[in-house]
Order: C-alpha cells, then sequence, then structure tokens
C-alpha cells in the first residue's frame, strides 16, 4: 500500500504537467486586431474619428504584412538578419504613417508608449532566458 501511494504521489506531478494547454484564445483576424489596437489608441491619445479610421486602415495592412512576412520566413527559413531588417523597415513605415495622421503631442505620447512597450517585452523575454519558449 506504501509503494502504490508513493508511486501515486509521483506520477501525479508528471501527469498534470502532460495535460494540453487550455488557455490558448482563439485567433483574431488582422481586421479585428487592428480595430481593438485603433481603439485603444483613441482612448490613449484622444483621437478624433477619423484618426481612428486612419490608423486602423495602416494597423491592418501593418498586421496582414506580419502575418504574411511570418508564414513566408517560416517557409524559406529566412535568416535572423532578415527578419530582423524586415521587422525594423516596417517599423520605420509605420512611424512616418503615424507620424503624418497623428499631431505632434499625440506623436510624442505615442513613441513613449511604444518605448515603454519594447522596455517591458524585454524585461519579459529576460525573465524567459533558459526556459522552453515554445
Amino acid at each position: 500500500m506504501r509503494k502504490l501511494f508513493f508511486t501515486l504521489l509521483l506520477t501525479l506531478p508528471l501527469t498534470l504537467l502532460a495535460q494540453p494547454h487550455l488557455h490558448k484564445g482563439e485567433k483574431m483576424s488582422p481586421e479585428q486586431q487592428a480595430v481593438l489596437k485603433a481603439k485603444s489608441l483613441r482612448l490613449q491619445l484622444d483621437l478624433t474619428e477619423t484618426q481612428e479610421g486612419a490608423i486602423k486602415s495602416v494597423l491592418q495592412d501593418q498586421i496582414q504584412t506580419m502575418e504574411n512576412h511570418r508564414k513566408k520566413a517560416k517557409e524559406e527559413k529566412t535568416s535572423v538578419y532578415d527578419r530582423r531588417l524586415h521587422h525594423l523597415e516596417n517599423l520605420l513605415a509605420l512611424q512616418t504613417q503615424m507620424k503624418s495622421i497623428l499631431s505632434a503631442e499625440q506623436f510624442e505620447t505615442w513613441k513613449k508608449t511604444m518605448a515603454h512597450k519594447k522596455r517591458m517585452a524585454m524585461r519579459h523575454l529576460g525573465s524567459r532566458e533558459g526556459k522552453n519558449l515554445l
């Protein structure tokens, strides 16, 4: 009886870890992602409706090109340099488009927010070092 108890005690944590992760949510379309991001930017930056519409279309195009590039890079196994270069080019294009849409004050607030998000992402990535990133 004691052996059975210890066997169960040792195997129970392993079986719990082997369970599939159920917390993954549904994947949103690029349009849905753009709408949500534009709405949050409207609240954060106090945008007008025309600014929100312009930002929504810019974000939708950016999200779609990122998804297409991600699929292409996965199929062709492009180098890290090419992926980073493409990412930086997309960020520069987004920045110039946002600069043309937003006022100077809104643009500065947006840049500060983007810098903060980047710092937080890097901090989060740093804490995941050595862990399985799948």
